[in-house]
């Protein structure tokens, strides 16, 4: 049986398989954007689609520290916190 890599949520510090997160990434803009296929270049950072690790996940500094710089969040991971 192939095992599944996880990844550990940026909330809740949960590991839980790729499928069952949401990748972010940093481009280079410095603009933090949700990757739903997970094929975007860059460094990425996994979280929960859940409302609770998302806004943990946005609080002051956890991107900045998960992507190693300075960034700014993008409409779409906001609109995703939101739920819609």
């Amino acid at each position: 049986m192939k095992r599944e890599p996880g990844r550990t949520c940026l909330g809740c510090r949960r590991v839980l398989p790729r499928r069952a997160l949401v990748r972010l990434v940093r481009g280079d803009d410095g603009v933090v954007v949700a990757d739903p296929g997970g094929s975007a270049r860059g460094r990425g950072a996994w979280v929960c689609p859940v409302e609770a690790c998302l806004a943990r996940a946005l609080q002051r500094g956890r991107l900045s520290h998960a992507f190693r710089k300075p960034c700014d969040v993008g409409k779409d991971v906001l609109e995703l916190a939101r739920g819609r």
